[in-house]
């Protein structure tokens, strides 16, 4: 798609689909940095960006605007449970993760009266006969 980019180093697996202002980090330095992955038949959405060494598990659906980093920690749902970098490995996207952007509220008593809120991604559910019907179209037309 229009202005997908895909940096150096970065390893993109078979019929995964960029679109459009997608971005997949590359890693030139330092020296040990961790390429992004994404593996097969991965849809990454509109304006999502991959850093950091991030995995993204074969079937995953990363929806338009998700972020993924080394920094951020990532909630599944569905699963109950919580992924992020960590001194044995990069943060990993498990398969067939269909994953959103969401927020957490911070829990310090000014952010609290404010009001604010972080950026996390979310993970709503694992692909099913809906998600693939939704995703059909976009198969179709490669």
């Amino acid at each position: 798609d229009s202005h997908a980019l895909v940096g150096s180093c970065a390893q993109v697996g078979k019929r995964v689909h960029l679109s459009a202002g997608a971005m997949l980090g590359g890693v030139l330095e330092p020296v040990g940095a961790l390429p992004v992955i994404v593996e097969d038949e991965v849809l990454v959405g509109g304006n999502c960006g991959v850093y950091e060494g991030a995995i993204v598990g074969r079937r995953a659906v990363l929806g338009s605007g998700v972020i993924l980093t080394g920094s951020v920690t990532v909630y599944d749902v569905p699963r109950q449970t919580t992924y992020r970098r960590t001194a044995d490995g990069p943060l990993r996207i498990p398969e067939g993760a269909v994953v959103v952007p969401g927020s957490r509220r911070l829990a310090d008593a000014f952010a609290e009266r404010q009001g604010l809120a972080l950026y996390t991604p979310v993970i709503v559910k694992y692909r099913d006969d809906k998600t693939d019907g939704a995703t059909a179209l976009e198969e179709a037309l490669r």
